[in-house]
């Protein structure tokens, strides 16, 4: 009896554990994400470059990401998810001190690049793990557990770099992932559950025919708002990779993009409606400085502070949907999720110039409830609507639709910018109401 009950509860600290360093693995890679973004007017003042061209510090980081996701998720259920996991943490902590060292734009990208190879692995085996450190009847905990820190972190990392920002230089937005690094490092090498792959070979044509197909899908998005030959030439190429690897898979039993599963309506739905509600939050974040500094007239200090309850009320909500999702249904509570994120939207798209900060603050706060009541639901929908042994795939699509989600909004707020610069922010948040209110329609049209 007493080694049964010491048992338990070194399984239930080496649960704990490694969903810490679960936690902090997919914080960093998700913070990386959306913190840069606020240190891009620094960094192209320290290295003496343009802001068009300084972008691309963010945009590498996003394209290798997407590119890649999806065969590192495949390769880590080959080999088992602890073989990917542990490699691309050492990974991410190598980049992220080459990032803080970059002395120019073309070492920092480089690094950026590794940086976003890593991230990729470690958001791509992030689903998976989580399935394998929690029993079935507490996932929605986990996968609540999470969402939070997903949500949080990617809400919250223009709020946090501000704050960083005002007492240190952009090189420590990189360099604070190293202490993070090494915890994760520690408590995965002890804790992270040690399941083996299915052991079968990966197709690496499949897998380069893939990321050059994400890849260019994301370069097209990217050019949307400005059409030429080049943005004609990628489409083209991006079109011609997809119809190679869509023959290639459709024969393959064990292929990287899972045809089969998406011919699961449950499951195809519920990836759908997380790329159309992360394409919501990414247009957001794009627009909603723009529309705070130029429409509303606020500082550029106080846009951060604004924005905070939007990652705060996320955070608090995530774990409870989770619990909630293990009980009630995640499709209502994620459609109520979206309801309430398509409202705040809406109120902040017409407030008035001048409005108070209460007036901007309320909305953020059900944006993030909204946000934070979908996130853990749909999740453990997308992990539940699979079987079990293909968890790993399901896992790089769901990080991977994420990732589709954000570009698109990002894409959508450029064109918006470019047909009209004035109003370009109101229109663009309108669109993420859009996005918001999209799934409901899909819901009812079932």
């Amino acid at each position: 009896m007493l080694r049964s009950l010491v048992g338990s509860e070194m399984c239930i600290r080496d649960s704990r554990y490694a969903m810490l360093a679960v936690s902090l693995s997919i914080s960093m890679a998700t913070l990386d994400t959306s913190m840069t973004n606020t240190a891009l007017p620094s960094i192209a003042t320290q290295l003496g470059v343009s802001a068009a061209d300084v972008i691309g510090v963010v945009t590498i980081y996003q394209l290798v990401m997407v590119a890649t996701m999806l065969p590192l998720a495949a390769l880590a259920g080959k080999i088992g998810h602890r073989r990917v996991f542990m490699p691309a943490l050492w990974l991410f902590l190598v980049a992220s001190v080459w990032c803080g060292a970059a002395p120019s734009l073309w070492s920092l990208e480089a690094a950026r690049a590794v940086q976003g190879l890593a991230a990729a692995a470690l958001m791509g085996c992030n689903m998976a793990l989580v399935t394998a450190i929690y029993p079935k009847e507490q996932l929605g905990r986990g996968m609540g557990l999470n969402a939070m820190i997903a949500a949080a972190s990617l809400a919250g990392g223009p709020v946090l770099a501000s704050a960083m920002l005002t007492v240190l230089s952009w090189h420590w937005l990189f360099y604070v992932n190293v202490p993070f690094c090494l915890v994760a490092l520690a408590l995965a090498g002890g804790h992270l559950p040690r399941r083996p792959g299915d052991g079968k070979a990966l197709d690496a044509g499949a897998a380069v025919l893939c990321a050059l197909a994400f890849g260019l899908a994301v370069l097209g998005l990217e050019r949307v708002a400005t059409p030429d030959w080049g943005a004609a030439l990628v489409w083209g190429l991006g079109l011609a990779c997809w119809a190679l690897l869509l023959r290639r898979e459709r024969a393959n039993a064990h292929a990287i993009v899972p045809l089969d599963l998406l011919r699961l309506p449950p499951f195809s739905t519920s990836v759908l409606i997380c790329v159309l509600a992360f394409a919501a939050q990414g247009a957001a974040m794009v627009a909603l400085p723009f529309l705070l500094n130029q429409t509303l007239g606020r500082d550029i200090a106080e846009v951060g502070l604004l924005i905070a309850p939007w990652p705060v009320m996320g955070a608090c909500l995530a774990p409870f949907s989770g619990k909630w999702s293990d009980r009630i249904s995640a499709g209502l509570l994620g459609l109520i999720g979206l309801a309430l994120l398509a409202a705040g939207l809406g109120c902040v798209s017409a407030l008035p110039a001048g409005a108070p900060m209460w007036a901007v603050m309320l909305p953020m706060a059900l944006c993030g409830t909204g946000f934070g009541l979908f996130l853990s639901p749909n999740q453990r929908f997308i992990m539940f609507s699979v079987p079990a042994h293909r968890a790993s795939v399901a896992s790089g699509l769901s990080g991977l639709a994420r990732l589709l989600g954000q570009t698109m909004g990002a894409a959508f707020v450029a064109a918006c910018f470019a047909v009209n610069a004035r109003l370009g922010a109101t229109w663009a948040l309108w669109a993420a109401v859009g996005f918001a209110v999209a799934p409901s329609l899909i819901h009812i049209s079932e």
